[in-house]
């Protein structure tokens, strides 16, 4: 696969129902959003399983790939993830990675999950 500027990669993603605290005109509030990724949930004395509440996509848009002289080939991108219900959101944050970990992200999530 190669890997060029201008790219964009949509991976299903995994994604956890959690309680969000803030504050607001009328004072301190909580409410329930989506968070990327698993929870542990225990099913045997020593072990766990990794599930999800939903599925969702993560999107990946390369800016840039470079290789600084003898140094691995690094790719430059922006993440925004989209939950379950469809909502778009995350910052425009730079990332750098190499290529080969760039390429695993875009294969799919790094671990085993069942959706719950």
């Amino acid at each position: 696969m190669d890997i060029e500027s201008g790219s964009q990669y949509r991976v299903e993603f995994p994604f956890v129902v959690t309680t969000y605290s803030g504050y607001d005109v009328d004072g301190p509030f909580t409410d329930e959003c989506w968070r990327p990724g698993c929870k542990d949930i225990p099913c045997a004395p020593d072990d766990f399983e990794m599930v999800a509440d939903g599925i969702g996509e993560m999107i990946l848009t390369v800016v840039d790939v470079h290789k600084p002289g003898k140094y691995p080939e690094r790719v430059f991108y922006t993440r925004k993830w989209i939950d379950p219900e469809g909502k778009e959101f995350g910052s425009s944050k730079l990332h750098i990675t190499t290529t080969p970990t760039f390429k695993r992200r875009v294969a799919g999530y790094y671990h085993n999950y069942r959706v719950l």
